[in-house]
């Protein structure tokens, strides 16, 4: 019975797992040969609008104990080059330590050039980013809403670009591109970095078919009217943007995506850093997943681009699924006369699926972007991508117990600007430490076991 159910739990996965993986490779393709951004709601344009044409913006900076950044995120959104009787910029300071002094000087400074910026503090931290943007959307007038992360850095004619593109009224929001000036700074940056760039070209890809897509919180515009009908901002979730995207989408309006007009932003260097913060997107990303599957299947929408929004909204869970696979080694590797022809073609299949994936992968035009990688480097770096998801699908298996029994956690914010100094991390980081080494322990006993047994598809 437990050998039935190990080989049904391989191969729905492997199913699973090769269906994700042909829709990405086709959305890459589509994402390479495009000649162009196909936009699904407006004809590419070249020209700005005529100042007289422009609408009003209103620019929100959520931020929270940022002092190594805020000083450059004020000077890049101050540098925006839209008329300022249309332009408003708030920055919204949750902060509780010395962002608020150094980001009120600085805005001081921007004030007396004629800026239109203001700084805004709220009395209660409720919501986190989410209620912080609530809070701003009470002060903003725009009929446009631009948001930037503490560490985003829009380049001047961001706004001039970006609002000829909302000419057709059912487009609700338009997101770009993002750089990384640390890309280079380790392995780790290098990583995220590769990773980063695929999630581009894959939403590249989707935009160009019309599909629905994922897209982040940063360097994006929105129309107010867009936000006011989906309900607003939710707080309810730690991954609103992603929330806000889904429900937009779900609710027929229509989406732009720009990956080649960018703005610039910096990668946690820090393991640390790094392992909180994918924990916390794994939460969220698996609560919206749950909390947006019935309307996503109540939508109208052809099986293709049906298909594609399930494996976007359940990568994560996927993922997870992976670690469990890990949890399975041990006993598998137990039961070495039982396994049988089946699991063995499962493995096969599975592998070369997980190889064309990476390959695909690191790749990609966003992931390689104008680097040229010799072949060897390219085979090195497809391993390591591999091997960083292992620690990565412990992650999302712990925050999809979480999810599943109903622990909300807190909100843990990715310190920015620190390099690979040292940094103080919130209690999750050590019990993910401690994850991580009961993981390495019992797949090291899984391994010993299966060399053992001369059960070489676990050792693999």
């Amino acid at each position: 019975m437990i050998v039935f159910c190990i080989q049904a739990f391989l191969l729905l996965l492997v199913v699973l797992f090769l269906l994700y993986v042909f829709l990405e490779i086709r959305s890459v393709r589509k994402a390479k040969s495009a000649t162009g951004v196909k936009l699904i709601a407006a004809d590419v344009i070249n020209e700005p609008l005529p100042e007289e044409l422009l609408p009003n913006v209103s620019v929100l900076l959520p931020v929270y104990n940022e002092k190594l950044v805020v000083t450059k995120l004020i000077d890049a959104v101050c540098s925006l080059q839209y008329p300022v009787g249309k332009l408003e910029i708030l920055l919204l300071d949750d902060s509780t330590d010395e962002t608020c002094k150094i980001a009120a000087a600085r805005i001081e400074h921007h004030r007396k050039l004629g800026i239109p910026i203001y700084h805004a503090r709220r009395e209660n931290r409720i919501g986190y980013k989410a209620g912080n943007l609530n809070f701003g959307l009470t002060l903003a007038h725009g009929d446009f809403i631009a948001i930037f992360d503490a560490d985003c850095l829009p380049p001047p004619d961001f706004l001039r670009k970006a609002m000829p593109y909302f000419s057709d009224e059912k487009v609700g929001f338009l997101q770009t591109g993002i750089r990384f000036s640390n890309r280079n700074a380790s392995f780790l940056a290098r990583f995220q970095a590769i990773e980063a760039g695929h999630k581009e070209d894959v939403t590249r890809g989707l935009s160009n078919d019309g599909f629905m897509a994922s897209l982040t919180g940063s360097s994006c515009v929105w129309r107010r009217i867009c936000i006011e009908s989906i309900g607003g901002i939710s707080a309810e979730t730690i991954t609103e943007d992603v929330d806000m995207g889904y429900r937009a989408q779900l609710d027929s309006w229509k989406y732009v995506f720009l990956p080649d007009m960018f703005s610039w932003a910096e990668l946690p260097e820090t393991v640390g850093a790094f392992r909180v913060q994918r924990q916390r997107w794994a939460r969220g990303l698996i609560h919206n997943a749950l909390r947006h599957v019935q309307s996503m299947f109540a939508a109208p929408m052809p099986l293709l681009s049906r298909l594609h929004a399930v494996s976007l909204m359940f990568s994560s869970l996927l993922l997870a699924c992976f670690y469990a696979l890990l949890l399975l080694c041990l006993p598998m590797a137990l039961q070495t006369d039982s396994l049988g022809l089946f699991f063995h073609i499962s493995c096969t299949v599975f592998l070369f699926a997980a190889m064309a994936w990476a390959w695909c992968n690191i790749n990609g035009m966003g992931a390689s972007g104008s680097e040229v990688v010799p072949l060897w480097k390219k085979i090195g770096r497809a391993f390591g991508y591999v091997v960083m998801f292992f620690p990565i699908s412990l992650y999302y298996f712990s925050a999809a117990v979480q999810v599943f029994v109903g622990i909300n956690g807190s909100f843990h914010p990715t310190p920015k600007g620190s390099g690979r100094q040292k940094i103080f991390h919130p209690p999750v980081n050590s019990l993910l430490i401690f994850l991580e080494i009961l993981s390495l322990a019992y797949a090291l006993a899984a391994l010993g076991i299966s060399l053992n047994e001369h059960n070489y598809w676990v050792t693999l």
